[in-house]
């Protein structure tokens, strides 16, 4: 029994020793920009986070590009000892620069909120403000947010991280933050869906409640993540294409070069826990779901013809 327990305290001793050990190694390789190694790694495509996960410890990183990009190009580092976190000092890491956030608040506010930027997992919407603009303090320069998001869509976070965090909204699902000019006139609130796979962000002078159909399904998201596939034919026809007719409105019919509008599919991807969501053309515009314009936007080759 006496060498059970002894073999037991051993195991036991190991164990702590090799967690304790392999904790500080790769915490130490964080602060030196290198990967941990002492762990199982899974990657969330979705919210583009690595996580690693050793015997004591747990840390994550915010992936700008893939999976594969060194640690000194990701950012959001953290590493938790237990439930303790400890604190990575980012000095490896390339600071974008010292930046404020402006806003300028519209006299007259409209009736519906404004989609402001949109990708595959992020939607801005802003509210009665006519613009928002980041001003780089090193350079005293200043551009459009929607400038900095279309170059590089992580710096919405780095907006948030330099607001102060209020609370939670009732039911938890969105996060509340506030500017930090509390007595100037970039008073604005930002509120961030708390809910799996939905990380939008409203955008509205203080004051302003959230609008009610945030952090839900919305129908346009289908405008802005849809995509135009073509089907090929198995064999190309020779001779003379006839051109087909396909849409019209007051003003021109709309018309393909060959006959080709059953061939045409409206393809949503499936993202934000919903299925891949497939129209034909006509379906589209039949139902109103895009317009012609907006099918135009999307890479829709077509002649305008008037009437």
């Amino acid at each position: 029994m006496m060498k059970i327990l002894k073999f037991l305290r051993n195991v036991i001793f190991i164990v702590i020793l090799f967690g304790v050990s392999s904790a500080y190694i790769d915490y130490t390789r964080m602060i030196d920009g290198s990967e941990p190694i002492f762990n199982i790694s899974t990657y969330n495509k979705t919210k583009h986070v690595e996580d690693y996960r050793g015997l004591f410890y747990q840390a994550s990183r915010k992936i700008k590009v893939n999976d594969q990009e060194a640690l000194e190009d990701s950012s959001d580092i953290k590493f938790f000892v237990l439930t303790k976190e400890i604190n990575i000092p980012n000095n490896f890491v390339e600071k974008k620069f010292d930046f404020s956030m402006k806003v300028e608040e519209d006299d007259i506010c409209g009736d519906t909120s404004i989609l402001y930027y949109a990708d595959l997992n992020t939607k801005i919407y802003t509210y009665c403000l006519s613009s928002l603009s980041i001003i780089d303090s090193g350079n005293n320069t200043e551009d459009s947010f929607l400038s900095y998001l279309k170059k590089d869509s992580s710096i919405s976070e780095d907006v948030i991280q330099n607001m102060n965090f209020t609370g939670m909204y009732f039911d938890n699902t969105i996060e509340i933050f506030k500017s930090p000019y509390e007595f100037s006139d970039e008073n604005f609130v930002i509120y961030k869906c708390n809910k799996p796979y939905i990380e939008d962000l409203y955008i509205v002078p203080s004051g302003v409640s959230v609008m009610s159909d945030f952090c839900t399904y919305k129908d346009d998201d289908f405008k802005f993540i849809s995509t135009i596939e073509e089907e090929k034919l198995d064999s190309e026809t020779t001779g003379e294409k006839e051109k087909e007719a396909f849409y019209e409105d007051d003003t021109y019919y709309y018309e393909f070069d060959e006959a080709k509008k059953d061939r045409i599919f409206v393809v949503a991807p499936a993202v934000r826990l919903s299925s891949e969501k497939r129209y034909t053309l006509m379906e589209v515009l039949n139902n109103n779901m895009l317009t012609i314009d907006e099918l135009e936007e999307k890479g829709l080759k077509f002649n305008r013809v008037e009437k």
